[in-house]
């Protein structure tokens, strides 16, 4: 038994470098910041792949519209029994009881089909390019997603170390007010209301763990990896640029410039302007070239006919014209072009909504700089409001209700300072999401 434990292990030792571990297997994290955050993103995400694979489709595409401006080539072949059901006296040889067969070669060409090919050709590479502006719009989704939850992870984080110190602050206070009930220098309702404010310390500091764990997952989720994987997200919500560079008619000239989505919108115009063309093509005529070398074979059943085997090209011209089709090609027609027109007031609408898009979050940004600066007096005003209290109660002047009420004041002022900033930089992210342009690190 002890030899055979010493085999295994001998084993399982020897194959050990041939089963590498990943990362998370190993207990070592992975490190991101916001930047490589977002680019690992763009790498794994299936939302992105789908755009890809969805460009790739659109270029074949393009390939199929630019095959009908070339020959058709095709292999043919035939065979046929003709049989009569009795001998009957015939002037055409052609009619007689026989075997056919026939094979050959056959070539055509559009020479015109009311300009359809063209349209087609046209209307595959305006395709594209709105395939082409969907994988960019799903990138500028995917990125802003990706550094707004990391925004929120931070957030959390700050959030977390202000819950620390304040239940570090209610410890200090509970041992304080548990010596003066000691001393009978204070009632030991003091010490009741310092072991409340602590659960409720307590259970923040619960919460915001929670919160950081559900941000943590959410971008494991974009990342492409597991939730139980060990990805370590760092920075500081300070660490982050203020800049924003743009003026307010800089901002909408850019957005209107780069935004996948007005891109998409004004591509779909022009999309549905090309089906009107190729529906309109319907009252054109169409002409084909076409060359056949042909083998043609025929055997008699009777023997008074000698069968034959002919071999032979031809070419020639097909033209077709259709008059009159029940009016399908105008109706078509003019619905392509009420759908054009349509999709043209959206274009406009949506131009009108990308200037709002940008001008609000130009405000939100300028608001929340303002925050910053009040919510950063409010933590040194806080700060002061406490020592002061604090101070007061250690020398029986003040109460444990006015050092509670000020402990509760500087939590919530270091969570609001905390709160501004990440909406600052919040706004930063959403306003490069608004104007079209990829900012993966917020500089």
């Amino acid at each position: 038994m002890r030899l055979l434990s010493v085999l295994i292990f001998v084993v399982t030792f020897a194959f050990l470098p041939a089963f590498p571990l990943k990362a998370a297997d190993q207990g070592k994290a992975t490190t991101f910041t916001m930047e490589q955050a977002v680019a690992q993103a763009m790498k794994a995400n299936p939302s992105v792949e789908a755009k890809i694979l969805a460009l790739e489709k659109a270029k074949m595409d393009i390939g199929v519209a630019q095959s009908y401006f070339w020959p058709r080539v095709s292999l043919i072949a035939n065979t046929n029994r003709v049989k009569n059901y009795e001998e009957v006296q015939t002037y055409n040889s052609d009619n007689l009881s026989s075997l056919n067969w026939s094979k050959g070669l056959r070539a055509s060409l559009s020479l015109f089909s009311g300009f359809a090919h063209l349209n087609n050709l046209q209307k595959s590479r305006l395709s594209k390019d709105i395939e082409q502006a969907r994988l960019q719009q799903a990138r500028l989704e995917l990125g802003c997603n990706v550094q707004l939850q990391f925004l929120s992870l931070l957030k959390s984080r700050e959030n977390l170390k202000t819950a620390l110190e304040s239940v570090e602050r209610i410890q200090t206070q509970l041992k304080a007010a548990e010596a003066f009930a000691k001393e009978g220098m204070a009632p030991y309702v003091n010490v009741l209301q310092n072991q409340a404010e602590l659960a409720r310390a307590q259970q923040q500091v619960i919460r915001v763990n929670n919160d950081i764990r559900n941000a943590e997952v959410q971008l494991n989720r974009y990342l492409g990896f597991t939730p139980d994987y060990r990805a370590r997200y760092v920075g500081n919500l300070k660490d982050y640029s203020s800049h924003v560079g743009y003026s307010e008619e800089e901002a909408v000239k850019t957005a209107i410039r780069l935004r996948p989505d007005l891109q998409i919108a004004q591509k779909t115009v022009e999309v549905a302007y090309k089906d009107m063309h190729i529906d309109m093509g319907q009252f054109l005529p169409r002409v084909d070239a076409t060359y056949d070398n042909m083998s043609v074979s025929k055997e008699y059943d009777s023997s008074a006919y000698e069968g034959y085997t002919r071999n032979y090209w031809s070419t020639g011209l097909s033209f077709s014209w259709d008059i009159f089709s029940g009016g399908s090609a105008v109706f078509a027609s003019l619905g392509d072009r009420k759908k054009a027109q349509s999709l043209q007031k959206d274009f406009e609408d949506a131009l009108s909504g990308a200037r709002a898009d940008v001008i609000r979050s130009l405000l939100d940004i300028n608001a929340a700089k303002e925050l910053i600066v009040t919510s950063r007096k409010g933590v040194e005003a806080a700060r002061e409001s406490y020592d002061m209290a604090n101070k007061r109660y250690l020398t029986s002047i003040g109460t444990i209700t006015e050092l509670l009420d000020a402990q509760l004041r500087l939590t919530q002022a270091e969570d609001d300072a905390s709160q501004a900033l990440a909406e600052y930089h919040g706004a930063r992210a959403r306003f490069f999401y608004h104007i079209g342009r990829e900012n993966p690190g917020l500089k």
